[in-house]
C-alpha cells in the first residue's frame, strides 16, 4: 500500500503562516497565547518554506512574540519530529519556563 506525502498545501494557513500543522491557544500567567507550527511563511506571494518552524503570538495583544523558532532546512513536507516535541513541550511548560523560552528567540519581537 502506498502512502501520499503531505505537504505544507495539505495544512491550512493562517495569515502569512502557510501549512499551520498545529494550531493552540494556551493560558501562560495573565496572558492568552497562541502557538501555531507552520511549514512556510507567504512574504507577498514568495513562499519560504526554508523559514518554518513555531510561532508565537500574544492572543490578548493580537501580534507576533516571535517566530521561526526551531527552524528546520525545509517545512515543505510537513513537520519534522523535534518540532512536534518542542510545540508539545511548549503547551505544558510552566509560565516562567515558557517566558525563558520565548525570550530566548533569536527572531523575539517583544519580552514577554
Amino acid at each position: 500500500m502506498k502512502t501520499e506525502q503531505k505537504n505544507i498545501f495539505s495544512y491550512p494557513r493562517v495569515g502569512p503562516y502557510v501549512g499551520v500543522s498545529r494550531d493552540r491557544i494556551v493560558k501562560k500567567g495573565k496572558n492568552r497565547f497562541r502557538l501555531m507550527l507552520y511549514g512556510a511563511y507567504d512574504a507577498f506571494g514568495l513562499i519560504g518554506s526554508e523559514c518554518n518552524g513555531i510561532c508565537v503570538l500574544n492572543e490578548d495583544e493580537k501580534n507576533v512574540v516571535a517566530d521561526e523558532m526551531c527552524p528546520v532546512d525545509s517545512g515543505y513536507f510537513g513537520p519534522a519530529g523535534v518540532q512536534l516535541d518542542l510545540f508539545d513541550k511548549m503547551v505544558k511548560m510552566p509560565s516562567k519556563l515558557f517566558r525563558e523560552l520565548v525570550n530566548s528567540s533569536d527572531r523575539l519581537r517583544y519580552t514577554i
